[in-house]
């Protein structure tokens, strides 16, 4: 099956859903926060798409036999859990407190994952410790990443910066009766997330290197040209690396090592290995575009110039 075509009608329904949830919001905030959404919504065209944090509980139908309203609500939820903890990065992130006007929309995201989940697990349940986990877990990475190789030296940690994604596998492991597969299907969740970080810090090299963030990329980068954790490195360095020395043929290889180590967890879930599988080829095509490029630009100009008119 694939693993998004084949739910295409369930994230319209889910981001509808949560269309009308927010325009019920007090004014401003409904306003605010439908723009915010806007974003994000995988149901319209040039949104950051963010496949992962609303599809996660369609996947688990392959593990999982749950009714539909139920998957449906674990998307919701965590449709406003990424909304949320989007809303902290942006803050964390901020220099000059821009973000500031919308802690308040932030914490009526908060509201809406909360009532969902209470609404489907009491008290007593085992899924209120994970939730507190997840949250430890993420507040830990986050504060933590700048001053640590997290990619070298522990780069489940990576992952756990997006650890509340988790909720959804979790709580439908223990909807479906299925607690003793939560540490397997953890463990596959994280490798893609890891790989997914792995994806953005690639698109990101640039704006990381201006804001002095943590970047998988930078990182593994300074490990192969011996380079202390700490020190810094200029975009023409990068650049050099990645069109010139073909760092991301490196970059690839441990991307793929990621989908070997994904596929042996054999954890019953194919869409979300199909999707971990086309982050791999995606970096496997730009460093195959890169390779060629220069080849034509090693060919001379004009057939250079010639290449790229056929092509286009």
């Amino acid at each position: 099956m694939d693993w998004l075509n084949a739910h295409k009608q369930e994230l319209d329904d889910v981001f509808a859903e949560a269309n009308q949830i927010v325009s019920t919001f007090p004014a401003p905030l409904n306003l605010l926060g439908l723009a915010y959404l806007a974003k994000f919504d995988a149901s319209k065209e040039g949104t950051t798409k963010n496949y992962i944090c609303y599809l996660l509980p369609y996947w688990m139908k392959d593990a999982c036999n749950l009714p539909a309203t139920e998957i449906q609500k674990l998307s919701l939820a965590n449709v406003f859990i990424m909304l949320y903890y989007f809303i902290q990065d942006d803050i964390m992130d901020s220099a000059k407190g821009e973000h500031k006007d919308k802690l308040p929309l932030a914490n009526l995201f908060h509201t809406q994952f909360s009532a969902i989940y209470r609404d489907m697990f009491p008290s007593s349940s085992p899924f209120w410790r994970y939730y507190e986990t997840y949250i430890l877990e993420w507040s830990e990475a986050v504060s933590n990443e700048q001053t640590s190789d997290y990619f070298h030296t522990d780069r489940n940690k990576i992952a756990k910066k997006a650890s509340p994604v988790k909720n959804a596998s979790t709580a439908a492991l223990l909807l479906s009766q299925q607690a003793a597969l939560i540490p397997a299907v953890t463990e596959a969740v994280e490798q893609v997330l890891v790989t997914l970080q792995m994806l953005d810090d690639w698109a990101d090299w640039e704006e990381d290197i201006e804001e002095g963030s943590y970047n998988c990329l930078l990182a593994s980068m300074r490990k192969r040209m011996q380079l202390p954790a700490d020190s810094i490195i200029t975009a023409e360095t990068v650049k050099d690396q990645l069109f010139v020395r073909d760092f991301l043929e490196t970059y690839g290889q441990i991307a793929a090592a990621h989908h070997e180590d994904l596929f042996n967890l054999q954890s019953s879930l194919p869409q979300m290995i199909s999707f971990h599988k086309s982050l791999v080829t995606n970096i496997q095509i730009v460093e195959q575009e890169i390779k060629e490029k220069r080849k034509k630009l090693a060919s001379g100009g004009f057939y250079y110039f010639l290449s790229e008119s056929r092509n286009n």
